[in-house]
């Protein structure tokens, strides 16, 4: 079959390339599914609800004291402990949000004045651990943990809980 067009060594060379590739990538695919080691999505979880003002009305229903939600924090990515000395760790992305006393905005305040001490906090806590220790946790124990270390580092109010609208893993 002739061309229309010539094509030359180095378009050849560079269209050979991407083909292979293109195939190691299907064959790769189709091998890791095939060996059912493949498991897409076997790390996703329910996330908390959002702290959109419909679920702070929720969430207020079932409490005494109005509540406020944090959201400045946005998304936290760290590494969590190496595994092993060749393993440099797994990439975790949280992102958290605070619920606070609804009227106390002096404290707002301080947590706004502390994100960055608070994104330390966590950013701490899950480089200290390895994914399996993480794993093998409950979200509520590390929620409380978290908790407590940030609610340690806060002098005009203490936060009553926290939330996690993600909390993945990235391999």
């Amino acid at each position: 079959m002739k061309l229309p067009f010539k094509l030359s060594k180095t378009d050849i060379i560079l269209y050979s390339i991407i083909t292979a590739l293109v195939l190691v990538i299907l064959l790769g695919t189709v091998i890791g599914f095939a060996s059912k080691k493949a498991a897409p999505g076997k790390n996703l979880r329910d996330s908390d609800p959002a702290p959109t003002v419909r679920e702070i009305e929720n969430l207020n229903k079932h409490s005494d004291s109005k509540i406020a939600a944090y959201t400045g924090l946005g998304s936290i990515r760290c590494l969590t402990a190496p595994q092993d000395e060749e393993d440099i760790g797994t990439t975790v992305v949280i992102t958290p949000w605070l619920s606070y006393p609804e009227d106390d905005t002096i404290f707002f305040e301080e947590l706004a004045r502390k994100r960055l001490l608070i994104t330390s906090v966590f950013t701490t806590y899950f480089s200290s651990y390895t994914k399996t220790e993480l794993l093998s946790r409950t979200e509520d124990k590390i929620k409380q943990e978290l908790e407590d270390k940030i609610n340690e580092q806060l002098s005009l109010g203490k936060i009553s809980k926290i939330y996690f609208t993600d909390y993945i893993f990235l391999e």
